[in-house]
């Protein structure tokens, strides 16, 4: 299979920031010239992923894709998510509190995982118990090995949307259902389409920011000059947050957008039908964008990356993960000034990434809380 990546950052801005059809996303079936000709299975992962599920804002396009966003935009506030804050406080010194007393952990496991994921159902209502299957549904999602898991997320939250109609709550989901009903005919999403909203959010709101936490840990560790500025006062935890966004952002690729016609993309000719692959971490590199890219500074202006994308399509929960990462990372650094990798298992096994094409963050991050142990 062929594609054409955007890997410049004004470029990707642009196509990202597009109105005029000319980009679209979703109906690979038709739009995606190799699918047409029989060159890429129709069946596949991939093209499930890219092709777009019933009522998916990921795919839909112009006033359909203005439709789908407006309820989750309307209901998935700044206020709402102002109101997490103490969830999110709660959870991360309770996280930080069972590694007390650890001589080596894995950070990513013991604090970004269950942190995310705990965010996520205070969020949508969903059972304690059926936590682990959100990040299930995320893992399999990216990893693009099993096209079966759509099918389980959309219909796991579609019986979520169903109890909160029956049994309301003061969460996201139930805040969708009770609009829905109340909404004129023509307006109405019903339960397909907010479930395969939820899958969206889902999968952007707990992936994308345990991964980004991830290696916002590594990035500081690996640079203790950079954390010293943060943790004495030089640099805010807002600022450098942006900067492990921007630098390290967790999402190194998505599919994708069709081109509709011919047209040609920083001065690239892209033929209509072709699948353009969409590079952040590429852009985040790109030294026509930022002085010294590949430089991680957390007195930077990072402000105008594309950690969360740009246009119709900018991600509508940028404001969950920031109040994430900057509650979790100073906490962190907070709670253990002396911690520090574990550079035994680091060496081993730490630094592989994970297991996918479109995600870069490290499978574990093993630290040790109380700082590194002296040799003998």
């Amino acid at each position: 299979m062929n594609a054409l990546a955007v890997t410049h950052h004004e470029a990707l801005r642009t196509v990202l920031a597009d109105r005029t059809g000319t980009f679209v996303r979703g109906g690979a079936h038709q739009n995606w010239r190799a699918v047409r000709e029989g060159e890429v299975d129709p069946h596949s992962a991939l093209v499930r992923l890219v092709g777009g599920s019933i009522g998916s804002l990921l795919t839909a396009n112009g006033a359909e894709h203005t439709r789908l966003r407006k309820p989750m935009q309307t209901h998935f506030t700044r206020r709402r998510v102002e109101a997490l804050r103490p969830r999110v406080e709660k959870l991360a010194e309770d996280l930080l509190a069972d590694m007390d007393g650890a001589e080596s952990v894995d950070v990513k496991d013991r604090f970004a995982w269950p942190l995310t994921v705990g965010v996520l159902v205070g969020l949508l209502g969903v059972d304690e118990e059926d936590a682990p299957v959100l990040g299930d549904i995320a893992r399999r999602v990216f990893e693009l090995s099993d096209p079966g898991v759509y099918a389980e997320a959309n219909a796991f939250l579609k019986d979520l949307v169903a109890k909160r109609r029956a049994e309301p709550g003061d969460d996201l989901v139930s805040a969708l259902a009770a609009a829905d009903d109340a909404a004129e005919e023509a307006d109405r999403l019903g339960d397909t389409q907010i479930a395969a909203n939820l899958v969206l959010l889902v999968i952007a709101g707990f992936e994308t920011t345990m991964g980004t936490l991830a290696n916002g840990v590594r990035a500081l560790l690996t640079h203790p000059d950079q954390l010293g500025r943060v943790t004495g006062g030089e640099v805010e935890w807002a600022a450098a947050v942006e900067e492990v966004l921007r630098r390290y952002t967790s999402v190194s690729l998505l599919p994708a957008v069709f081109s509709t016609c011919d047209t040609e993309v920083a001065g690239v000719a892209v033929p209509e039908g072709e699948m353009l692959l969409l590079a952040y971490g590429a852009a985040a590199l790109d030294p026509g964008a930022w002085q010294e890219p590949d430089t991680f500074d957390v007195g930077r202006d990072a402000r105008g990356h594309l950690a969360f994308g740009h246009g119709p399509h900018l991600c509508l929960g940028a404001p969950l993960a920031r109040l994430e990462l900057t509650v979790a990372l100073p906490r962190l650094f907070a709670r253990f000034p002396d911690l520090a990798l574990d550079t035994g298992r680091e060496a081993a096994d730490a630094a592989v990434p994970v297991e996918s094409w479109m995600m870069h963050h490290p499978q574990q991050v093993w630290v040790h809380p109380k700082g590194a142990p002296a040799a003998v």
